[in-house]
Order: structure tokens, then sequence, then C-alpha cells
């Protein structure tokens, strides 16, 4: 309007329609691909950025004489309360295909903790809500860290508590097992979230003489050890659990004639049995410490130390 009115289409100029746009953007080199949520970084950068991560996080475990049971890794992953597959059976030709329970957003944060000799640390697990009362009703592990935010997202404040509840008792029992003196160096290996990377958390760290180790950005699918050992195999364990507890529901209802009702998949049904079958995978780790290492190997991190 101020710089010239007449390339405006009410004033004879040009017509942007859908097709004009698409041949310029395919023009300048653009193409529709499906967005992702991480950014992918190029080989050569890549390399370059492992090296760096490698090198220094072999001069920590090499200067402070750190035994593989004190190299810790930990990461947090979403949990869905109801862990159904985006696929499902439907006669052929079907236009519209339904599943129950796709769409059920509600979820949890699990956080995995994990050594490099195989060890797989007790788990902590972030409910949302803002009081004691969102918690299940369940008898978890006395070594758990089991909390609560807002959003059940992990913040300062929830990992302060994996730190004081599940890191730090976990280093003084492999330090008492090991005999090795309070001040032995540990290391811990994570994502550059910033709820983990505060200097409140830092400090709280370094006080108890534990390096880290931060794995670069937009490197995680690559060089985080539990998001290509354990995440994955966590949820796959945990939609095998609900398909067979919610297959044993139909019949069950169908055995009574009473199918119509619906499975119940309240909150108030879900959690308990979350909570039991996460302790359930908990304990399926503990006895397959090979999926453990198997993330360190592919991440190169155990063939580096």
């Amino acid at each position: 309007m101020n710089k010239d009115a007449n390339i405006l289409r009410e004033n004879g100029g040009i017509k942007l329609t859908e097709e004009w746009a698409k041949s310029l953007l395919k023009r300048m080199g653009y193409v529709k691909r499906r967005a992702c949520s991480k950014a992918k970084i190029d080989v050569e950068h890549f390399e370059e950025l492992k090296r760096i991560f490698f090198m220094y996080t072999t001069n920590i475990v090499s200067m402070d004489e750190i035994p593989p049971q004190l190299v810790i890794n930990f990461d947090q992953t979403a949990i869905n309360y109801v862990p159904t597959p985006s696929w499902t059976m439907e006669k052929e030709g079907a236009k519209r295909v339904e599943m129950m329970g796709i769409d059920d957003k509600r979820q949890i944060t699990a956080v995995f903790g994990a050594s490099l000799s195989g060890d797989f640390l007790p788990l902590q697990l972030v409910y949302e809500g803002k009081t004691t009362r969102c918690l299940p009703t369940y008898s978890f592990p006395s070594t758990w860290n089991i909390t609560y935010s807002a959003n059940h997202w992990s913040n300062e404040e929830t990992m302060n508590e994996y730190m004081e509840m599940v890191i730090f008792p976990y280093i003084r029992k492999i330090k008492e097992d090991l005999k090795l003196p309070d001040e032995q160096g540990a290391l811990l290996i994570f994502d550059n979230f910033k709820a983990q990377c505060t200097s409140t958390i830092l400090t709280l760290l370094d006080s108890h003489n534990i390096n880290v180790a931060l794995i670069p950005a937009n490197c995680t699918d690559r060089l985080q050890p539990l998001d290509l050992s354990i995440n994955k195999p966590a949820k796959d364990f945990l939609r095998k659990q609900f398909e067979s507890w919610y297959a044993k529901q139909v019949c069950s209802q169908l055995d009574e004639g009473n199918q119509s009702e619906g499975v119940d998949l309240r909150l108030s049904t879900m959690k308990p049995l979350g909570a039991e079958w996460m302790v359930a995978f908990h304990s399926h780790i503990k006895k397959n410490s090979d999926m453990v290492r198997n993330g360190f190997k592919e991440a190169g991190i155990f063939d580096c130390l």
C-alpha cells in the first residue's frame, strides 16, 4: 500500500492464488515434507559434535577414575495411560475407521536411569496434579520416586527430587559396595533440557562430586543411550500389557452379555494398572541388563570408555 499499490490485485496487479504460491515455493527450492520436532544435524557437523562429546566424557572418566557403575545416563519419556497402537482391523473399503482410545492424550512422565555396567535404576514417575491426591493408590517399591507437577512434565523441583531420592542413594550404595571413598567422582550423562540444567541442579551435583556430560542438542536420537535401548521397549511392553488387559475386559463383558457398557478407561482404573505394569517392566529390564548396555554400545559410549 505504501510502496507500490499497483502490484495489488484490486489495482490490476498480481493475483495471489494457491497455485502461484506453490509455484513460487517450488522455484525457491521448497518441497512438501512432514514436520518433525527435532532438527537433524548434518553428518559432518554431527561427527564433530560426537568427537567433542566423546573426548570430554573420556577425559572425565579417566581423570577421576570413574568405574562403569558410576557412569550414569538418565532420560525422560512420556507414557500414555491408554497405550493403543495407531492401527486396527476394519472391513475393506470402509471410509471411516474409528478406534477407541486412539485420541486419549492422558500421560505421565517416566524418568529412566541406567549405568554403563548395565544396572537399571529405580524410576521416577511424574503424575499430573497439584497435590498427592493425583497419585495412584498403589504400593510402589520404596526406592522409587513418585511425584507430581501441574502438567506432569519434569521441572527443576521434580529433578531435584530425582537427584535426592534416586541418583544420590544409588551412588552411595555403589561406593559402599565397591569400598570407594566418599570423595569418589561420578558422571551423569543427560540431555541439554533446561529443567535439569539450572544453576541449582548443577551446583547440587557439583557438591556431590558428580560431573556432567551434556548430550549435544538435536543428537539424542543417536547419542542418548536410553533413547536407543529402553524408551521404545518400555512403550511396547506397556502397550502389550494394556492390550492383554483390554481383551480380557471385552471377553468378560461378552460372556456376561453387557458389552454395550464399554471398557472402563477412567483414571481411577488406569492409574493403578499403569503403576503395576511399570513395576513389571522395571523388573523385566533388571533381568535383561544387556538391553541397557546395548544402548551405551549403540551410542558409541561403551566403546569410547
